[in-house]
């Protein structure tokens, strides 16, 4: 690779919208925590502080991954797949259980962590694959490995609409890589069988599933979901104003959690919610330019990877609040009040941002690769994957 070639800055327009995301989320969670902290005899600032601190540790953490070459995920990959195993098998045994799961340890979501693991530990594998990306061996078992590991524990906390999405990433980055569809969509209609009992078989889960589709026989778990959907049509075209929603006065259970884009849509109206998916479609637009003009494959894998990641989060948290996904506990990144997500969304756009810059990633070294990308790959991503070693 050519020394001489001209380094450029960060990705601008992905670091603005994350930013106004951010700035946006703070006034966001204020508004619909109000009344949830005056309940608990708090004072009515007292999740927008908290909030605050964490949106602190998130640009922290951005700005330290903007910094680092992004080779050092590659080279750490292993690492951080075991310290998110270790943690989350930790909360499994000795954490916290919240709503019948132990998703929880020490104030952190270690499944955050884990994500985070399997997402350099298939990018890592399927980077180094070379020519042989077309074999069952390399483009479906050596990544399928740390995906079972992850799907096993995540099973166990439960927590499978973290479960869903971590194989939706390793699905999408699959697809992207080159990995042949004869192989995957055996593997993909398993696993979606195999999902679709264990959700049956779990009492919590099988009663959200039968509330999406009857909720008049199953009121409580389909609460949430007709009361996200009310707020929603409260708001009209320019919402009810920034504080005067009425939903999340004891109506809209965790308003400033898992149904923030509902308190938007009441408070904002159609204005807002557009300008919400405009600044998340400009994010993910971004993500996925910067995967396209990544000088190396890993890049292009972590880029896709971890904007998938980003994306489907998003698309639950709305699709649970317009009611075309069943009730589950998806944050909508940056927006809701939290802890893990946020700061790992934070790293997330901080990766992304140091990918963007030419100049980086210049220590790793991947196997030559010539034509060995799929037509669905091509299709789905209009990637380049052919990259000539100097």
């Amino acid at each position: 690779m050519n020394d001489s070639v001209k380094t450029y800055g960060v990705n601008k327009l992905l670091m603005l919208s994350t930013l106004v995301l951010m700035c946006l989320g703070c006034v966001v969670v204020y508004t619909a925590s109000t009344t949830h902290a005056l309940k608990l005899g708090l004072t009515p600032e007292h999740y927008l502080k908290a909030h605050c601190w964490k949106v602190v540790v998130a640009l922290a953490a951005m700005f330290v991954a903007s910094k680092v070459d992004y080779a050092v995920w590659k080279k750490g990959a292993r690492v951080i797949f075991i310290i998110g195993c270790v943690l989350t098998l930790a909360a499994i045994v000795a954490g916290g259980d919240v709503k019948g799961a132990s998703r929880w340890i020490w104030g952190i979501q270690p499944s955050e962590i884990l994500k985070l693991g399997l997402i350099t530990m298939v990018a890592t594998k399927l980077s180094e694959a070379g020519t042989e990306i077309r074999t069952l061996k390399c483009s479906v078992v050596q990544p399928g490995v740390p995906f079972a590991i992850s799907a096993l524990l995540l099973a166990l906390q439960p927590n499978f609409s973290m479960l869903i999405l971590f194989a939706g990433i390793t699905f999408v980055v699959l697809l992207v890589a080159g990995a042949r569809l004869k192989y995957l969509m055996p593997v993909l209609g398993g696993g979606a069988l195999l999902g679709v009992i264990v959700l049956l078989i779990k009492s919590h889960t099988s009663k959200r599933i039968a509330a999406f589709f009857d909720p008049n026989a199953n009121q409580i778990s389909a609460m949430q979901g007709e009361r996200a959907l009310e707020a929603l049509g409260n708001g009209g075209v320019f919402g009810t104003g920034i504080g005067m929603g009425m939903q999340k006065l004891g109506y809209l259970p965790e308003a400033h959690k898992d149904v923030v884009y509902a308190v938007i849509g009441e408070e904002m109206g159609f204005v807002g919610t557009f300008l919400i998916l405009a600044l998340f479609g400009c994010l993910f637009y971004q993500g996925f330019e910067i995967a396209r003009h990544s000088s190396t494959r890993f890049g292009k894998y972590m880029a896709v990877a971890l904007t998938t990641s980003l994306f489907l989060n998003f698309l639950v948290h709305v699709c649970v609040c317009t009611g075309l996904f069943p009730t589950t506990g998806q944050p909508l990144p940056f927006l809701s009040f939290g802890g893990t997500n946020l700061i790992f969304s934070g790293l997330f756009v901080g990766i992304l941002l140091n990918i963007s810059k030419s100049g980086t990633g210049k220590k790793i070294v991947e196997p030559y690769m010539s034509g060995c990308e799929s037509s669905a790959a091509r299709t789905f991503s209009g990637f380049d994957f052919v990259r000539t070693e100097e």
